[in-house]
């Protein structure tokens, strides 16, 4: 079977790369078409794909006329390039383009999507797809209003950081900032531009708090949208490249702006404290049961990580695993 997949973000490109060991294994084709992008540029530069793929169209950035100007230009692009290759299936985690060109060619397209607050990706992509596939703790409602059917939603009981957190062999070798945070206090900045961010803090300012709370330990701002680097007293504020895992691997304690991170942060057994704008479905499973707390007050964070009380171990199956048996059982089955 001739498969494509859609990667748009460095989470989609890692979910792909997983997925793409199940398809190859069992002798499927696999295609994937990714954007231009600096967070994913700085990933499929260190963890390579085996399957052809190319990159097509770019991000948007923060203005909407750019977003829509690029999707369209994307979508475009997209059409002639897909029309061609004649996949039989399509997958994507959130990309409107898949998803549209997928429906105006015929191809049956799994939208994988963990992300029901992403209001817009999910109005654009939702009644698009002929199955949505989504964490067990995620309501089926919270997706169904976006007009796509209860039993075409299946859910897979895992989180989507598992599939690359289980293939150590990809990880690649640690750089210079990975092997600094070892024994640090990991920020990372959430995504500001992303639609569904509203409410979002100066993290510059936060992490110089938290830097003050700790005068004798490193802390590491990890920046969006900014490629230099700068130290202040015990704060180092980076915009380079990272592979999330080899940064939290070895660290002290994390503090998220945004979901995956904190997921790969807790399967690591890291201490984790959210800042993230906005309450998800699987952040608030992780808050109700005990593997993640949410505050923005720094000495009451500093109080949190200096407990000595044992973190709950959260073992899930690997989800690439368990989104290929689904998509095996509706699709490969037949072929």
């Amino acid at each position: 079977m001739k498969v494509w997949i859609d990667a748009l973000t460095p989470k989609h490109y890692l979910l792909t790369k997983a997925l793409e060991e199940n398809f190859i294994k069992d002798g499927h084709e696999v295609f994937v078409t990714l954007r231009e992008y600096e967070e994913l540029e700085r990933v499929y530069k260190r963890i390579k794909l085996d399957s052809k793929h190319v990159t097509v169209g770019s991000h948007g950035g923060g203005d909407l006329k750019a977003k829509l100007v690029q999707s369209a230009k994307r979508m475009l692009e997209l059409t002639s390039f897909i029309a061609d290759l004649k996949p039989e299936l399509s997958i994507s985690f959130g990309s409107p383009e898949a998803a549209r060109v997928s429906f105006g060619l015929g191809i049956p397209h799994t939208l994988i999507c963990d992300s029901p607050h992403s209001v817009f990706v999910c109005k654009l992509t939702v009644p698009l797809s002929s199955y949505l596939l989504t964490p067990w703790v995620i309501e089926k409602s919270k997706f169904a209003k976006y007009g796509i059917e209860y039993e075409r939603i299946i859910k897979y009981k895992s989180l989507d950081p598992t599939s690359w957190l289980y293939r150590k062999h990809i990880w690649p070798p640690k750089n210079k900032i990975e092997q600094a945070s070892a024994g640090a206090i990991v920020i990372r900045e959430s995504e500001y531009m992303a639609s569904y961010v509203k409410d979002y803090i100066n993290f510059e300012e936060f992490a110089l708090k938290v830097a003050g709370e700790y005068p004798d330990k490193k802390v590491i701002l990890l920046k969006r949208y900014f490629s230099d680097e700068k130290v202040l007293n015990n704060l180092v504020i980076y915009g380079g490249e990272f592979f999330g895992p080899n940064v939290l691997e070895k660290s002290y304690a994390f503090i998220g702006g945004g979901g995956t991170m904190n997921v790969e942060a807790i399967l690591l057994g890291i201490k984790t404290v959210s800042v993230f704008s906005y309450k998800t479905d699987v952040e608030e499973y992780l808050l109700r049961k005990g593997y993640l707390r949410r505050e923005s007050d720094p000495k009451k964070i500093k109080g949190y990580f200096q407990r000595s009380e044992k973190l709950p171990v959260l073992k899930l199956p690997d989800a690439s695993v368990e989104i290929y048996k689904i998509l095996k059982s509706l699709f490969l089955m037949r072929n």
